[in-house]
């Protein structure tokens, strides 16, 4: 009987012992493991953070990206203002702003209250229509079948009684009086070239088609080089 209580006795502490020695193992492995998860995570929040700061800074970069280019954007606009304001500012300012003179695709008038040197001019213009340019027409014979800048110009001064023979764009230079006149303007670059502007609108040989002879002109060209003088009292 004493044999088989020690030998039950014995049996429990086995498994007392081995219960302890499992739970022991078990806790050691969770202390162990535990610093290594936590690691682990501690390594996937920094990671999470550097990629938060990479696309913060990504997204800041971006941002001051747009801004430099809506500064270019408006420096560039303001200076395409600036350049247009400065173009307006060197136009011949509406060549005198006056109204008087309408248009209708090939020919010019003016009211009947004009100044008749003014009537007569853009008249004499209007007769110029369907000229030719020939380089030194117009200069022997007032009256000719083909006209230059020089003779086409002084062919409508003449025939308004602002002028009394033709004249070369050098002699042009002298003209009248300088600066833009409140009717009749013309335009002078000595040796080169001349037109002239009747109450805004330009009676000019130059166009877009070679040897097309003086026209009135709507578009736009440069006056770049061109003094302005104007007839007396025009």
């Amino acid at each position: 009987m004493k044999t088989f209580i020690r030998l039950a006795l014995t049996v429990s502490l086995l498994t007392v012992a081995t219960a302890a020695n499992a739970q022991n193992g078990y806790s050691a492995a969770g202390y162990y493991a535990a610093p290594q998860a936590q690691a682990a995570y501690a390594q996937q929040q920094a990671n999470a953070q550097a990629w938060a700061a990479y696309n913060a800074q990504q997204a800041n970069a971006q941002a001051w990206a747009n801004y430099y280019a809506q500064q270019q954007a408006a420096q560039q606009a303001a200076a395409q203002r600036a350049a247009a304001q400065r173009a307006a500012a060197s136009a011949p300012a509406a060549v005198g702003g006056n109204s008087q003179i309408r248009f209708d695709g090939r020919f010019a008038s003016v009211g009947q209250t004009a100044p008749q040197a003014l009537q007569f001019a853009v008249y004499a213009a209007n007769t110029l229509q369907n000229k030719p340019y020939v380089l030194g027409g117009g200069h022997r014979n007032i009256e000719d079948s083909a006209y230059d800048c020089s003779s086409s110009t002084s062919y409508v001064l003449i025939k308004a009684g602002l002028l009394n023979r033709c004249l070369s764009s050098k002699e042009f230079a002298t003209y009248g009086q300088a600066g833009v006149g409140r009717f009749i303007t013309i335009w002078v670059k000595p040796g080169e070239h001349v037109f002239m502007t009747i109450c805004g609108l330009r009676m000019d040989t130059s166009g877009q088609v070679t040897g097309e002879g003086p026209r009135w002109r709507t578009k736009g060209r440069s006056y770049a080089g061109f003094s302005p003088r104007h007839p007396f009292g025009m």
